[in-house]
């Protein structure tokens, strides 16, 4: 479940990203990065308490999960985004908008990758 919604997030911002650049430019792009953000941010949050389901918080505390699903999901998600709107920000007035699309998801997705390896290394570090 958790991968689909990752899967989603991913590979369907770029496209709302290049989306919201042709319909309002500079603004959309950020109204809908800041949206982004601010879900997965309120995701991460409903996710490390004990309501969505975390049964670490019982053991390590509300806010020692919260700080380590913000941390993966930081690295994992939300930088990764941010880099894709980036990408659309500095391509879309020069290219064409399925290449736009292209280097946004594959930023995207580059950054996922290296964000989840990162975020795994920091965590089993602690």
């Amino acid at each position: 479940m958790l991968f689909a919604f990752c899967a989603v997030f991913v590979v369907l911002f770029p496209a709302g990203a290049v989306w919201a650049w042709r319909q309002s430019g500079k603004r959309g792009l950020a109204l809908l990065t800041v949206a982004a953000v601010s879900t997965l941010v309120a995701m991460a949050l409903i996710g490390a308490s004990a309501g969505g389901g975390n049964r670490l918080v019982l053991t390590r505390g509300y806010a020692h999960t919260a700080t380590q699903a913000l941390l993966f999901s930081g690295l994992a998600l939300i930088l990764p985004l941010i880099a894709s709107a980036m990408s659309v920000w500095a391509t879309a007035p020069r290219l064409r908008p399925n290449l736009v699309y292209a280097i946004a998801l594959a930023t995207a997705l580059a950054g996922t990758v290296v964000g989840t390896l990162v975020a795994t290394y920091a965590l089993w570090l602690q």
